[in-house]
Parts: C-alpha cells; sequence; structure tokens
C-alpha cells in the first residue's frame, strides 16, 4: 500500500465530507430551532453510544486480523456471526425501551434508530474489511458518497417541513447506500465461522471495545452533561464549537486510518526500523495542521459562531478556543493510539482511556456547575492530555519514539507571524461579513505556508514530500 497517495485520497475525501457536512449544520442551525436542533445531536450520541455493545470492538478486530494475512475468509465468517449476535440483542433492547427514549429525547423515532444503528454497523463492518485487505483509499469515495446522500435527503425533506425527522432518515439512507457499496468493493470471502478464529477476535476486541467506549464518550459525553445540567441552546452551541473543531483532525484521522494496518503488517513481519520512521514522520505532519489553527481560533472563534451560525452561537466562543487546543493533544493522539493498537497491545490503550474518561467523568460536571459550560471543555482538554502523556510512554516501551520537538518549534514561530499579519489585518479590515472572514482567512493560510517554506528543516520534512505526493 503507498501510505502517501491512499493517505492524499483519504484526506481529500474526508475533507469534501466535513465541508458537506459543515454547510448542513449552517442550514439546519438557520432552518430550525436550537432545541430542535439538539434533538438531532443527542440521537447522534445516542446511535454512538449504541454502537459500543452492538460492535464490542469486532471492527477493530476485523481489521487488525484481516491486515497480518492469516485465514482471511474464516476471520471474516466469524466476526460477521458474532456481530449478529450482538446487534440483533442491542436492537431487541431498544426496542423494547422505546417510550423511554422517545420521552426523554422529546420525539418518536425508536424505529429510526434502530434502522440506523443496523445500517451504520452493517456499512462501518465491510469498510473495515476493505481497510484490513490494506486498500483504505477505496474507502474514500464510499464514506464521501454516503455524507452527500445523507445531506441531499435531509435538505431537502427539512426544505418541505420535515423538521429534524427528514434529518434522521437522509442518515439511514447514507448509511445504507455505504453498506451496499462497501460490500461490493470486499473482496474477502465469507468463510465458515470458527471458535478459534472467534477466540482470536475477542482477544483483541475486548480491550478495542474499551477504546471505543473512551472514543464514544469522549465524543459525547460533554454533550450528554450539559443536555442533563443545562438547557438545549447550550448543548447546540457546545455541539457546533465541537464541530468546528474536528476539522483539524481531517489530517490525522485519514493518517490514523492508513498506518494502522500498515504498521500491523510491518509488526508481523518485525519491520520495526519502518515502523518508527513512519510514526515519527506522522506526529511531525499532523502537528503541522493543529498548531496555527489553534491560533487562528484564538483570533477569529467569535467571527465564526456569529457568521456561519447565527448570533446565539457566540456563546461557545471560550469554548471553541478551549476545544481547539484539545484538538492539538487529539492529533497527537491519534497517531500514537493507533500505533499501540497496530503493535497488538490494545491493552495499553485501553488503560490510557480508562483513566482519561475517568477524569474527565469527574471534572466536566463539577467545571460546569463551578464556571459554566466552558468547563467541559476544560475537562475534556486535560483528561486528553493526560492520554497523550500515558500513551506515549506505552509506545515507547516498543518502538524509538522521537518528538519533533525542533519541528513543532518551528510551527509556532510560523503561527506566530500569521498572527500577526492578521491582527494588523483585522485593524484595518474589520470583519463585518461572511465574505470578509473567509478571505482573512485565506490569506493566514498563506502566510503560513509561505513562512514555512522558508524555514528549511519544515520545508524538507513537511512541504516537499506533500508536493511530491499531491504531484503522484
Amino acid at each position: 500500500m503507498d501510505l502517501g497517495r491512499s493517505t492524499l485520497k483519504v484526506l481529500v475525501a474526508r475533507t469534501a465530507n466535513a465541508f458537506v457536512f459543515f454547510g448542513a449544520i449552517t442550514y439546519f442551525t438557520r432552518t430550525l430551532p436550537a432545541d430542535r436542533v439538539s434533538a438531532f445531536f443527542l440521537y447522534l450520541a445516542l446511535i454512538g453510544l449504541l454502537s459500543i455493545p452492538a460492535d464490542v470492538g469486532m471492527r477493530g478486530a476485523l481489521e487488525k486480523r484481516l491486515s497480518e494475512g492469516d485465514a482471511p475468509g474464516e476471520t471474516l465468517g466469524s466476526a460477521l456471526a458474532f456481530k449478529a449476535v450482538t446487534l440483533a440483542v442491542v436492537c431487541v433492547a431498544v426496542l423494547a425501551l422505546g417510550p423511554l427514549i422517545e420521552s426523554a429525547l422529546g420525539m418518536p423515532f425508536t424505529g429510526l434508530l434502530v434502522a440506523g444503528l443496523v445500517a451504520q454497523e452493517l456499512g462501518r463492518t465491510y469498510l473495515s474489511v476493505v481497510r484490513g485487505e490494506l486498500r483504505v483509499g477505496d474507502t474514500a469515495p464510499i464514506e464521501l458518497v454516503r455524507r452527500v446522500v445523507w445531506v441531499g435527503i435531509a435538505v431537502t425533506l427539512v426544505s418541505r417541513g420535515w423538521g429534524v425527522r427528514g434529518i434522521l432518515i437522509g442518515h439511514v439512507v447514507g448509511r445504507t447506500v455505504e453498506f451496499c457499496w462497501a460490500f461490493l468493493h470486499c473482496r474477502t470471502p465469507i468463510g465458515r465461522p470458527s471458535v478459534e478464529q472467534i477466540r482470536s477476535l475477542f482477544a483483541f476486541s475486548k480491550y478495542q471495545t474499551v477504546t471505543s467506549v473512551g472514543g464514544r464518550v469522549y465524543q459525547w459525553m460533554d454533550v450528554v452533561i450539559i443536555g442533563l445540567l443545562l438547557s438545549g441552546t447550550y448543548v447546540s452551541a457546545y455541539e457546533v464549537a465541537w464541530q468546528v473543531t474536528l476539522l483539524v483532525l481531517l489530517l490525522s484521522k485519514s493518517i490514523e486510518l492508513n498506518i494502522f494496518p500498515q504498521i500491523s503488517r510491518w509488526d508481523s513481519e518485525a519491520s520495526t526500523e519502518r515502523i518508527e520512521s513512519t510514526i515519527s514522520r506522522a506526529v511531525g505532519i499532523v502537528l503541522f495542521v493543529s498548531v496555527p489553527a489553534l491560533v487562528g481560533a484564538a483570533i477569529y472563534a467569535e467571527e465564526v459562531l456569529s457568521l456561519f451560525f447565527g448570533p446565539e452561537y457566540v456563546i461557545a466562543s471560550v469554548v471553541l478556543v478551549i476545544l481547539m487546543a484539545e484538538k492539538t493533544f487529539q492529533s497527537y493522539n491519534d497517531i500514537v493510539g493507533t500505533s499501540i493498537r497496530a503493535l497488538d497491545r490494545p491493552d495499553l490503550s485501553a488503560k490510557a482511556i480508562v483513566v482519561s474518561v475517568g477524569l474527565n467523568l469527574v471534572a466536566s460536571p463539577l467545571l460546569i456547575l463551578t464556571i459554566g459550560f466552558e468547563g467541559a471543555a476544560l475537562a475534556t482538554g486535560g483528561a486528553w492530555f493526560v492520554n497523550a502523556l500515558m500513551q506515549t510512554r506505552y509506545l515507547s516501551r516498543f518502538v524509538e519514539l522521537t518528538f519533533p520537538v525542533r519541528l513543532v518549534g518551528w510551527y509556532a514561530v510560523a503561527s506566530l507571524a500569521m498572527a500577526g499579519v492578521l491582527l494588523a489585518i483585522r485593524q484595518v479590515v474589520p470583519v463585518d461579513g461572511l465574505v470578509v472572514l473567509l478571505a482573512q482567512v485565506a490569506l493566514g493560510v498563506c502566510v503560513y505556508l509561505a513562512v514555512s517554506a522558508a524555514i528549511p528543516r519544515v520545508r524538507d520534512s513537511v512541504i516537499a514530500p506533500g508536493m511530491s505526493v499531491v504531484r503522484g
């Protein structure tokens, strides 16, 4: 697998995916009341939490075992048999608790919840199969089409008065398209399930479950706690800020998807040097994006929320900056955490997750009650900084992890130069409209890239290799 080309394909698709979603959220927040949009975010939170027992870490285990190249058909058949049981149990439980769920969330959508969960789990499972075949780049158009279908249907139905239900229907249809396409692209035959393969899968998945729980809790815990302690308006504002900061993780998530199966294959071949150099380069590349993004958020947080989503979302300006700092830690975690799991030590990654989630569970409600919903962002940022420290220590046990300190220092220099130019421009041209905002952001990107290109270490380590990949 060509890591550079595959990562570029995933990055382009995920960038388009993110902007489609970003545009959809902008439309929904301007069309529907904030308390109605919060119902959609709660739906996503619930379906995300339900996917944990429905999957039990099986997708990650399936990708890991397939990437090792041992008995692929039997591995896939065993994973699907296991998954069918867990998914059926969760769906029956949701249907049985339907009235309680509908009462808690304020809208009757149990049927859509079950349909969305089934479609999502089948689609994600077959995407994991394609990735386990070391064909990560082939999943890029599948994920993009899924998002385009969802947004197209959702916007159409919302514009015709379907409200939040229209968004949920679009979600179900998009996930169904994802499953059908991934299934058709899968090259691994479904073999006969075996107890031996199920045990092998479960040996990995039991720890992957903890990681999945941590990821879901990390993504949705703050929203749920804010929903319990504050109003729906704060839920929507926090989630909008969260979605904006997720744009920073496009690169790290794209690299994460590609290096997991490749490091797994190299680990089975004892290619330690290739693993070490790949991890070091990946860390340097992802921080090239997250460092200037934090500086930009500190300058334009209020304008981004106001001009894109509406003045009622400006209350999350401080939250946006804090979460952008947290995403800097998370972009690093994406590389280090997936490397630990690819080395077949998901237990260590799980330990770090348990500690950080525990810290977040305790700190988030306390800080929300004492300083407001900004406290949720502070709790999350602190917890995942601890996670980064722990995972670094664990990974260092198996490979020599070299953190690119000087490279990141140069990123900071280029980011400060960008900030100086932007602050000067703001004094002359105030940000009073969306066009001005976008123009100044584009200018900031150009200044950052120009200064970075003038720094030999950054040019040789990041920019030149990136241009080489783009040229193909």
